[in-house]
């Protein structure tokens, strides 16, 4: 199979192959890697790890393309069915429809082995950012791929490190801030994950609201146009989703609190998601500092973040672990 050429390549073992599919293979090996030790460290059946990964690798693969061959428009209409197969070596995936495969593909091997399907969620959670942290390392190679805005040009981002420039101006390179995140969050849940007293399941839900949050801010930040329809950006939708889902999944552990406040909880993703709303139209179309805008942002996202992660850890819930 050639390689097309205008995308990034390495040689290895004489045969030509793309740079980024080479980073993507090191996030699997680091996401089975993962899954290997935390299955070995909750002491999970023998072969659990192989086969939630194989599962993960066929679902979240599977996900993956039908989502974006559903989403884009760069052809100027959707992609015909007969194309989504046949286009594979040219690329086209989304992230997060992989992530609900991988998800599912966590429920189904819970299902065939046995085990607790909250504590293959949990393993994955705890996975899932390495392969993402390398996923959007590889964004590097791809020209003009989730990048900013032009910066002012006299601006401190313009002249640091996270800057690419070229003949037009600087951007910011996204895809390392998103990278970074991911590593960051990693580092979180696996400590999460092995903490006293977490009840199954936790750690996915923690996972959900995190990574929703800080999706919808991180799809704000790029300005690519990737998987757009105009000025929607539908993964910063579907981020959106993934935090609602948490919410609600929290709210439904959350016991131990007022109904009310857990009631409250998912419904202040609906606020969240139009004062986002007035805060893209802000970025486009008015004057108004875009740090102050950013930063407005990232406090409106956390909070229905915090209050989900609030409701994981009320005192005296009956289904968390003894200490």
């Amino acid at each position: 199979m050639s390689v097309w050429e205008n995308a990034a390549t390495v040689s290895v073992l004489g045969s030509e192959i793309y740079l980024y599919g080479l980073y993507v293979m090191i996030g699997v090996i680091a996401f089975a890697i993962t899954l290997s030790v935390l299955s070995g460290t909750f002491r999970m059946k023998k072969g659990t790890a192989a086969l939630q990964l194989l599962l993960s690798l066929l679902l979240g693969g599977i996900a993956s393309r039908i989502g974006y061959c559903l989403m884009t428009q760069e052809l100027g209409e959707m992609m015909s069915v007969s194309a989504w197969v046949r286009g594979l070596h040219g690329g086209g995936w989304s992230l997060y429809p992989l992530l609900a495969g991988v998800f599912a593909a966590a429920s189904a091997a819970g299902g065939l082995t046995g085990e607790n399907n909250d504590d293959l969620l949990d393993n994955a959670a705890c996975a899932l950012p390495l392969f993402v942290a390398a996923e959007r390392f590889a964004e590097s190679v791809v020209p003009d791929f989730n990048v900013s805005r032009p910066l002012k040009e006299d601006s401190w981002l313009a002249k640091s490190f996270l800057a690419l420039q070229d003949t037009y101006g600087s951007y910011l390179r996204t895809y390392y801030l998103a990278a970074a995140a991911a590593l960051v969050l990693f580092v979180v849940l696996l400590l999460y994950r092995k903490g006293t007293r977490r009840a199954s399941g936790d750690t996915f839900i923690a996972f959900l609201l995190v990574f929703g949050a800080g999706g919808i801010f991180l799809e704000s930040l790029r300005y690519d146009y990737f998987l757009s329809i105009s000025f929607v950006r539908l993964e910063q939708i579907l981020a959106a989703v993934t935090l609602f889902i948490g919410c609600v999944l929290a709210a439904r552990k959350g016991e131990t609190h007022g109904k009310a406040f857990r009631v409250l909880v998912p419904v202040s993703v609906f606020v969240m998601a139009g004062i986002c709303i007035g805060i893209e139209f802000a970025l486009d179309r008015t004057d108004i500092n875009h740090y102050l805008l950013y930063a407005g942002m990232l406090i409106v996202v956390a909070l229905p973040a915090a209050a989900g992660l609030r409701l994981l850890n009320p005192a005296g819930r009956k289904d968390r672990v003894a200490a």
